[in-house]
């Protein structure tokens, strides 16, 4: 840990004015294939606080299409509270070939769910809280701003776990799907990639997200990964056999490239409670409704969030297994804005013309690993399967033959008495 004293001169969200960040105690937190994330302390401008720092190393033709940067600086004009906010942030040429570094500060969150899911086993009331939350910010990001995050998963879902705060982050494949728009089918880590980009869509939207937000509320209550795929033709598989095969018409409603090869066979889905055997009766009705095969049937924004699974913490005076009612963390004026939300409401995002130009591409960027060296820390729990041409052809093939069970699920601890 670093103990002097570092001048950065850095942009402030949302003005975009220019400062001098003066910070300390800087040290490597986290690492990954596209960025590294540091922590430390911001000791100027006031008020003194704790700080992740993202840095990415863009390719130099690339950089004008830095989606991530473009997207928090939108977001840092509207806030969320279940969204990060980009505070500050600079660049920086380094190394001997001089490549560019680009850093955005954040407020520190000392966990993400995939630590705390590995650390201890959820009860019943916090499931609830950070499902109501996760489901909250991609309501914002979704309805309200047509963003893709294309990446929701437990390592990218930051947590202030004593204060029950969650807040979505990462935001390097996000991207705004407009209608009829082609999009790659290579995203989303494998474990909570939803079946119409395992069989190859390049026409989808924002439902993606709301598959892959299920399989972290799974992850929440079976206590490990929900999908376990070993590589792309696996993960169908196990969906199939817990969801059943999709219909036809299911695959037409995927907008799936090719057809599914099932030698006649037609699976009878064993249902998400099996996996789930220790789960809440009601969580388990509502992921059995965000976990369905045609995206447009997936359930989402307010018909979600008022869903009675949540009536046990909405209720007044709920709380915690530590004592915190859940009013200060999901507040009467959240639960008011998810009423009076019609699901008509479009807003879109605060970015300046160029911004929008910037966005405006029909298809994705191709980002490369950065070639920095620095020892892993914290790195996702599993590795991105084979090019997706590959794994099509394969699970569009897949017979269904037997396999191995998935691990099995933890008990949960049970939620305080009311």
């Amino acid at each position: 840990m670093s103990q002097e004293i570092v001048e950065q001169p850095a942009k402030e969200m949302p003005e975009m004015t220019t400062v001098i960040l003066k910070m300390t105690n800087l040290r490597l937190h986290a690492s990954g294939v596209f960025s590294n994330v540091y922590r430390g302390t911001v000791l100027e401008p006031k008020p003194q606080r704790e700080i992740a720092i993202k840095k990415t190393w863009p390719e130099s033709k690339d950089r004008e299409r830095n989606f991530e940067m473009i997207f928090l600086t939108g977001i840092s004009r509207k806030k969320h509270k279940n969204i990060v906010q980009m505070i500050f942030a600079f660049s920086n040429r380094v190394g001997k070939d001089n490549k560019i570094c680009e850093s955005f500060v954040f407020d520190f969150l000392p966990d993400t769910l995939a630590s705390v899911i590995k650390r201890e086993v959820l009860d019943d009331t916090d499931i609830k809280i950070y499902t109501w939350q996760l489901f909250n910010g991609l309501r914002y990001l979704s309805m309200q701003h047509q963003i893709v995050h294309r990446d929701i998963k437990p390592l990218n879902v930051l947590i202030d776990h004593p204060l029950a705060l969650l807040k979505i982050g990462d935001f390097g494949s996000a991207k705004i799907v407009r209608r009829l728009m082609k999009s790659t089918a290579y995203q989303v880590t494998r474990f909570y990639r939803p079946p119409e980009l395992l069989l190859g869509s390049e026409y989808y939207n924002w439902t993606v997200d709301l598959w892959s937000a299920g399989c972290v509320v799974g992850e929440m209550l079976r206590g490990n990964v929900l999908f376990p795929g070993r590589h792309g033709r696996h993960q169908l598989k196990l969906i199939f056999l817990c969801l059943g095969s999709p219909t036809d018409e299911d695959v037409k409603l995927m907008k799936v490239p090719t057809k599914i090869v099932s030698n006649g066979r037609v699976v009878i889905g064993t249902g998400l409670a099996q996996l789930c055997p220790h789960a809440d009766q009601g969580m388990i009705e509502l992921l059995a409704k965000v976990l369905v095969y045609r995206p447009n049937d997936r359930l989402y924004g307010r018909q979600l969030l008022m869903h009675p699974a949540f009536a046990s913490i909405l209720k007044e005076g709920t709380k915690r297994s530590n004592g915190q009612l859940v009013s200060t963390v999901i507040t009467p004026e959240d639960i008011k804005d998810v009423e009076d939300d019609t699901g008509d409401k479009v807003v879109e995002i605060a970015v300046t013309h160029e911004m929008k130009k910037k966005l405006d591409f029909a298809c994705d960027d191709i980002r490369k690993p950065s070639k920095t060296k620095v020892k892993q820390r914290v790195v996702p729990s599993e590795k991105k399967s084979p090019p997706m041409s590959k794994a099509t052809e394969e699970a569009t093939q897949a017979t269904l033959p037997s396999i191995e069970q998935p691990m099995p699920a933890r008990a949960p601890k049970k939620s305080p008495p009311k």
